[in-house]
């Protein structure tokens, strides 16, 4: 046991001092850095929620357009940053695996730390902004609403896990992902809510689509029972840490499929 908790001691050094090297090298020290995090969203967030305001106007289906809004980009933030930058992590880290005490597991879980902690950051940031400019309201049902978070965090975390393990393995997981994050916007649940689609159709959405129930209770959670959500805890459970676990299975010998060029 002692030596465990002193191997866990170390690995946890390693990775906090890989997750201060990966927001140096992406954000740099100049200009604004990290805080380009939260610039990010009032240049891109602000102006999509400010057209959607202006086209559907207050409303949709009965729910505030804005927090509907605010609470469909932020996740969808995360997948693609999560997405993006798990293509070919170990590769374009190889120098750092020449340390014995580097895994291919801490490259990874550094990359993903660092997504997860400015998407949160970005997430708070926003949230009080919109609140203190009155377009959103106080969560309804905040453990639900942090729940779904958690969830859709997870839903993200395991698809950038095989995103990490198997783009080491084929270069054309590469070409394939930015058309398949794209045709992810329609379908996950940021546009729709399960009650507004027919039954048949809700089914599939809820049992084969991970996202939309993360979605499902994050909104729950926001805005309260004005309309009916749909999510299975346990069964989602289950996909998520059999996604994680293909994701984990593939990091495990990855080593063998690295080539130093």
């Amino acid at each position: 046991m002692r030596a465990f908790l002193t191997s866990l001691a170390i690995q946890r050094r390693v990775v906090k001092a890989l997750i201060i090297r990966e927001t140096y090298t992406r954000y740099g020290r100049d200009n604004l850095g990290f805080a380009w995090l939260f610039g990010e969203f009032l240049i891109f967030a602000l102006p999509v929620i400010l057209m959607w305001h202006l086209i559907r106007g207050k409303y949709e289906h009965q729910l505030l357009v804005v927090p509907f809004v605010w609470s469909g980009y932020m996740p969808i933030m995360l997948f693609h940053h999560i997405g993006g930058h798990m293509l070919h992590p170990l590769k374009l880290n190889m120098s750092l695996l020449y340390h014995r005490n580097v895994t291919p597991f801490d490259v990874v879980a550094s990359r993903l730390l660092v997504e997860i902690l400015g998407n949160y950051g970005a997430a708070i940031f926003s949230f009080f902004l919109l609140f203190a400019l009155g377009q959103i309201g106080w969560p309804y049902n905040l453990p639900l609403f942090f729940l779904g978070y958690f969830y859709m965090t997870w839903w993200c975390v395991s698809i950038g896990l095989v995103i990490g393990a198997y783009s080491e393995r084929a270069s054309i997981l590469e070409k394939i992902w930015q058309p398949v994050s794209y045709m992810y916007l329609p379908v996950s649940g940021f546009f729709f809510l399960a009650a507004w689609l027919p039954s048949w159709l809700r089914s599939i959405a809820v049992t084969w689509m991970p996202a939309v129930p993360c979605y499902e209770m994050i909104r729950a959670g926001l805005f309260g029972p004005v309309v009916r959500f749909y999510y299975d805890i346990p069964q989602l459970s289950f996909i998520l840490a059999a996604i994680t676990l293909f994701g984990l299975l593939g990091l495990r010998d990855v080593r063998h499929h690295l080539i130093n060029e």
